[in-house]
């Protein structure tokens, strides 16, 4: 039986620009010339002894943009330190998207499958979270993970 739980977490990002070739067919791409870096880090992260700290929800947005976190994952959860959100797959015929909105203002939206976002909200309470898809074509299954730092 598990003492201890806890999330590990990484993200980078890297600028790139393209540059067109004189054979018009072919593009050459590089990491963004005046910036000349990736952008990364990661961290591990203490969730207690609690199994409860840390959730895993596979969920299906809805269009209604009034979805709590707390609706989403079935629970009434009173902090949230870290989620991580993930378009797994397209739930409906368009491009998929995910919409989350703390506290009224809009945290994060993905675009597309593979699109994730990681976001550390400092204690949001799930009924201050919500998650929605921009319309009935567009839902999302997702990939939902959440924790409680201790």
């Amino acid at each position: 039986m598990a003492t201890t739980f806890k999330i590990q977490y990484a993200a980078s990002a890297t600028p790139i620009e393209s540059t067109q070739l004189t054979d018009t067919n072919n593009v050459a791409t590089s990491v963004h010339s005046s910036i000349d870096k990736s952008v990364g880090g990661g961290k591990e992260i203490s969730c207690s002894t609690a199994a409860a700290n840390v959730a895993y929800k596979d969920y299906t947005t809805t269009a209604t943009t009034t979805t709590t976190f707390d609706t989403a994952v079935g629970g009434n959860i009173d902090a949230i330190d870290f989620l991580m959100v993930k378009i797994r797959e397209a739930g409906a015929s368009g491009t998929p998207d995910v919409t989350i909105e703390i506290g009224g203002q809009i945290a994060s939206k993905l675009i597309g499958v593979g699109d994730v976002c990681l976001l550390r909200p400092s204690g949001a309470d799930g009924s201050a979270i919500e998650i929605f898809s921009s319309g009935s074509t567009a839902l999302a299954k997702v990939d939902i993970l959440h924790g409680l730092e201790s």
